[in-house]
């Protein structure tokens, strides 16, 4: 690709921004910054962090950046200057580099019993997928995946491989004699449009009412969201994250690793669960939470 390329991508997508360097500049791959080659993209979050002798060696580099004072310092490289250097980075690797998963694929292993699948539905290798489950237009199923139940998949999402959803939550009462009695689930899950869903995750369907994950929220691998949890938009839950039965998570909230929700607890708008943390009462929006048992530590 050529820099007039990478430019028009740009102003398509009404990012602003600057360069500074070679017009005629091709690029055939990308970097990090620690490791820079010719003739490739990489970005820059820290000006402090960076090998400057190293870069300086480096022919047809490109950089992203939001550091406007390191040109002078380094004016043998091309720059492209914005305010989110990573969001551009990425943007231009997502055009140029990504390889996206073949469309209108259903893997020969997969046992398929759904009827209601939509356009450009990319289904792996050893994948279950039951009768009542609908999938809508554009979603990637990669590998191993189970999918039972009443389960709506919304347009674009990502479902990684080894990923379960729609078997039963941990549903228990005990009868008279103490013996632990099953509670039978009769809801579903809703999955929204552009949702991402990492490796070895699960999903448990509702008790009564579905489990509801909203749009544009990301989900990491080996996280556990149990029955009747309803998570609002752009929700952000990271790896081996345990959110239990009937949590709400409002929107733009984000959950750090390894953080355990008690059932029944609400996470406010904006707020951030931090790393590890075991949160044990309702969090207000606007506040980061972190700690054993999780207090509010500061405004966010």
């Amino acid at each position: 690709m050529n820099i007039k390329s990478i430019k028009s991508l740009l102003k398509n997508k009404n990012i602003d921004f600057a360069y500074k360097g070679n017009e005629q500049l091709e690029i055939k791959g990308y970097t990090s910054v620690d490791k820079v080659r010719s003739n490739t993209i990489t970005w820059l979050k820290n000006i402090d962090k960076i090998d400057v002798d190293l870069i300086k060696q480096v022919d047809e580099l490109l950089v992203v950046s939001n550091e406007l004072n390191i040109y002078e310092e380094i004016k043998n490289v091309n720059f492209i200057f914005c305010e989110s250097p990573k969001e551009v980075f990425f943007t231009i690797l997502n055009e140029f580099f990504n390889e996206e998963l073949q469309s209108e694929f259903k893997g020969s292993s997969s046992v398929i019993e759904a009827t209601r699948i939509g356009n450009n539905v990319y289904i792996g290798h050893h994948c279950y997928i039951g009768s009542e489950v609908i999938i809508k237009d554009n979603v990637k199923i990669k590998n191993n995946v189970s999918i039972e139940g009443k389960v709506v998949i919304g347009e674009n999402s990502v479902i990684s491989s080894g990923v379960v959803i729609g078997t039963d939550g941990y549903g228990y009462f005990q009868n008279a004699e103490g013996i632990n009695i099953k509670v039978p689930h009769f809801g579903g899950v809703i999955i929204g449009k552009n949702v991402e869903i990492g490796a070895n995750t699960c999903i448990d369907r509702g008790t009564l009412n579905d489990t509801i994950v909203g749009d544009n929220t990301k989900i990491d691998n080996l996280c556990h969201i149990a029955h009747n949890v309803i998570i609002e938009e752009n929700v952000s839950i990271i790896a081996q994250s345990m959110i239990a039965g009937s949590v709400l998570l409002k929107k733009n909230s984000y959950v750090a690793p390894s953080s355990s929700i008690l059932n029944q607890i609400i996470i406010g708008e904006n707020s951030l669960v931090g790393l590890g943390s075991v949160v044990l009462k309702d969090v207000e929006d606007n506040v980061v939470v972190a700690g054993v048992p999780g207090k509010i530590i500061k405004k966010r």
